[in-house]
């Protein structure tokens, strides 16, 4: 039996889809060293909504947004991270790997403004 043009490339595709699904299963999650947090009310209490997990290996890019009337600040200490981000501001933070802490495992996501304001966090995964 006489194998046509089209039968070869549906197994050639399907070995490529193969191929690919098991090169994607390796590659690190997409937006790993990407986190996005925002400052909003919940429940009557301020926030800054957002966490993630980062692999502690490349810099970390950081969207902070301010959905609430007054400006708050946006602090990781163990990042070197300090800003003030006004109301109703967005703003695109890089943190280069060597400013993070390696020996932090846990990284606190706070306004230094406002104290009582409900923190957020960053885990490291290796």
């Amino acid at each position: 039996m006489k194998t046509s043009m089209s039968d070869w490339i549906r197994r050639y595709g399907v070995i490529l889809m193969a191929v690919a699904v098991v090169v994607c299963a390796d590659l690190p999650a997409q937006g790993a060293g990407k986190l996005v947090f925002t400052a909003l009310e919940k429940d009557g209490t301020k926030v800054w909504d957002g966490s993630g997990a980062i692999d502690g290996k490349g810099p970390v890019t950081l969207t902070v947004k301010n959905t609430l009337a007054a400006a708050h600040g946006f602090s990781i200490d163990t990042m070197t991270v300090s800003e003030v981000i006004k109301p109703g501001e967005e703003k695109t933070i890089t943190v280069p790997l060597a400013n993070i802490n390696a020996a932090v495992a846990t990284h606190r996501v706070y306004c230094q403004l406002h104290p009582t304001h409900v923190a957020a966090t960053i885990t490291v995964v290796k």
